[in-house]
């Protein structure tokens, strides 16, 4: 067999991998869970090591499964979860785990700049602070943990850890870094003066790539732990976010991502900056020059059947066999659940509310809803919170004319359906791409294998599936969408404090 791409993607809760071929074909997978710690009520970590643990059981596994050795791979690109930052001393050892960006404990730090600083950071970043973000949470290790601040030689993102390991060379690129809110995205490199307000060493940071440069060579290290060859290029990769948009085939603003993942998104890449970032939706740097991924986000999509599935299937004798029994308990429920709501803000809300303290909720509950409704509830509320949501991108919204669904919620029919009804879209599946297809893509443009990220998308995108939605389940849902947001106006006054993350 010729030479193969090697994908990884760093996710919040597994890794996954992929080994494509020059002429895109996905040739093996891999998944290795794992799941993120949780020290502390709102506090989510991960040590770093059982990232690059994962990836070796992923080489693993497609060894013995599919008979692809590690030493087919002919170039490497990684990818992964945005904003939580990585503590390396300078031998490059861990000083403590990595803080998820779904970690909540700077919400001290988030108020504090943006009662002094909202300004210089909205003209240098373009984007929303909130808890998510790596500048507070860099704030919150230096004030509470002092002795590991002072030992942290580099700071780096989770998929950029993977790199060090496969290659000892430290750096990120230019997605990952725009997520930091301590970067000039005008001008693509970290920002001297918000560095400079806040005490922050700039000599912390690492170096940052476009991401289609080579990074660095595995090492004899990784060669001996992984079974790569050495001296086979590493990308410098790209954020889960823009990576994703790459393998799916999105590249105008004509056309929208809609991903039904552990957060829901709905996505785009534009050419202009002007005039972006002032409606309340993240702007990123994009995968090539001069071009920016808009990105709006809510906080839990796939993560809240998740916690119905551990709360409400605990009968299932595996966790695949629970997503089925909730898409088929939920399909034989009509639309609308008989009057039951979900609003699932089990983290607090993104756009277009900004509320880091809403809490989920179900209302309508009578003595007449069983598990099923409950299921329906769950899955609707998702849908309502992506419409919702929807809102801010105002008149982006209106060009777009194709919709391209992708996320692990699209192996679900009645999930699928129901938020393409709820929306009111037609729109292709991402069935046979993801991350991890779009980092092994990274990765053959930067060895040489595919000329520029359009030949590769040309030869490594499927959008196989395609999903209709139902134009009068969708007039029913319109009207439950506005006694979805009638409801959750009543519940603020419960809502701890009114705090917001708004720009």
């Amino acid at each position: 067999m010729t030479e193969l791409l090697l994908g990884i993607d760093i996710g919040t809760g597994s890794c996954k991998c992929c080994l494509v071929s020059a002429d895109g074909e996905v040739v093996g997978r891999a998944t290795q869970e794992y799941r993120p710690h949780l020290p502390k009520p709102g506090w989510v970590e991960q040590p770093p090591e059982e990232w690059y643990r994962a990836v070796v059981s992923c080489l693993r596994q497609m060894e013995e499964r599919d008979g692809l050795r590690p030493d087919q791979v002919g170039a490497v690109g990684v990818t992964g979860q945005m904003r939580g930052p990585t503590f390396l001393d300078a031998k490059g050892s861990p000083v403590r785990a990595s803080i998820l960006w779904n970690d909540q404990r700077c919400e001290r730090e988030v108020a504090e700049i943006k009662g002094c600083y909202a300004e210089p950071l909205r003209r240098i970043t373009h984007n929303p602070l909130n808890a998510m973000c790596t500048l507070p949470k860099l704030l919150w290790v230096k004030r509470h943990e002092p002795e590991l601040w002072e030992k942290t030689a580099t700071v780096l993102y989770p998929k950029d850890y993977v790199n060090w390991r496969l290659t000892g060379q430290r750096g990120t690129d230019l997605s990952d870094a725009s997520g930091s809110s301590f970067y000039d995205l005008e001008r693509q490199t970290w920002s001297d003066e918000i560095l400079g307000d806040w005490d922050l060493a700039p000599e912390k940071l690492p170096a940052i790539r476009a991401s289609t440069t080579v990074a660095g060579a595995v090492s004899r290290r990784a060669q001996q732990e992984m079974g790569l060859r050495e001296g086979v290029p590493v990308a410098a990769g790209g954020s889960d976010a823009t990576v994703e948009l790459l393998a799916i085939g999105v590249k105008s603003e004509q056309q929208c991502k809609i991903r039904l993942g552990t957060s829901g998104a709905l996505s785009t890449v534009v050419d202009r900056l002007a005039g972006r970032g002032e409606a309340g939706y993240y702007v990123w740097s994009y995968l090539q020059a001069d071009r920016w991924m808009i990105d709006l986000n809510t906080r839990t999509c796939a993560d809240a059947t998740v916690w119905l599935r551990e709360v409400f299937y605990q009968d299932a004798r595996s966790s695949g066999a629970a997503y089925e029994a909730i898409g088929q308990e939920a399909g034989r429920v009509a639309a609308g659940a008989e009057g039951l709501l979900f609003h699932p803000y089990l983290l607090g809300e993104d756009a277009p509310y900004w509320q880091p303290h809403l809490r989920g909720s179900f209302f309508g509950l009578t003595r007449a809803h069983g598990r099923a409704h409950l299921a329906r509830a769950v899955l609707e509320g998702t849908g309502f919170a992506l419409r919702d949501a929807r809102s801010a991108l105002g008149e982006l919204a209106a060009g777009f004319r194709e919709y391209r669904f992708v996320g692990g919620g699209t192996r679900n029919a009645t999930w699928l359906s129901i938020v393409a009804d709820i929306l009111g879209v037609d729109g292709k599946v991402a069935t046979q791409v993801d991350a991890s297809v779009g980092a092994a893509m990274v990765a053959g443009v930067a060895a040489g294998v595919f000329a520029d990220l359009g030949q590769a998308a040309a030869r490594c995108s499927r959008v196989e599936g395609a999903v209709q939605h139902n134009p009068e389940n969708h007039k029913a849902y319109s009207l439950l969408f506005e006694r979805y947001v009638t409801v959750k106006k009543v519940l603020d006054a419960a809502y701890d404090g009114g705090d917001h993350d708004e720009p």
